[in-house]
């Protein structure tokens, strides 16, 4: 099943929102009447933006929270060797995220383009955008020192094991000589 890409989804609700204002508009609907849907669907798109705000500050909170976390296990001797990401999984997964966080900042971007082709502007919706991008530029500092950290701890965990590896050989080493 294919999606639509978001930048269609946004130019065919653009265009059926001007439909609906000019349809108002030629019933003889005065134009501050015709233009509610897109006051409409500003206040929606607002409310919108406040929840992902909220949910975003979250996401930058919880890689606030792990990183000491992480960077105590760095310090301690015997958690450097524990919660090592071979695989990367866990670098992967922020990530994507991050990724995931861009998308919907050029989405917001896209939706302020069009409510500026609609003629509309408000000012709550600016403010909102911009803390939006705030938000996400933010948590994306957040997961980008998340990472940072979980390879710094992965690269020290890793030097660690390839020193004792390299000690227990010259042990089994020097004793097969000495025999």
């Amino acid at each position: 099943m294919s999606f639509p890409s978001v930048s269609d989804s946004t130019r065919r609700l653009l265009d059926a929102v001007r439909k609906l204002e000019l349809t108002l508009q030629s019933v003889g609907l005065p134009r501050m009447l015709a233009r509610l849907p897109v006051c409409w669907l500003c206040w929606h798109y607002c409310r919108m933006l406040d929840q992902k705000i909220v949910r975003i500050q979250r996401i930058a909170g919880k890689f606030e929270q792990w990183l000491p976390t992480i960077r105590a296990y760095s310090g301690d001797g015997t958690a450097k060797m524990e919660l090592i990401d071979v695989d990367l999984s866990m670098r992967n997964d922020i990530e994507i995220t991050k990724s995931t966080m861009w998308d919907l900042r050029s989405y917001c971007i896209d939706v302020g383009r069009m409510f500026d082709q609609l003629g509309y502007r408000s000012p709550g919706l600016r403010r909102r955008q911009a803390l939006f991008l705030r938000t996400l530029e933010h948590s994306c500092v957040a997961a980008g020192t998340m990472q940072a950290a979980l390879a710094e701890h992965d690269n020290t965990a890793l030097a660690l094991l390839r020193a004792r590896q390299v000690q227990q050989l010259a042990g089994v080493g020097g004793e097969a000589s000495a025999v």
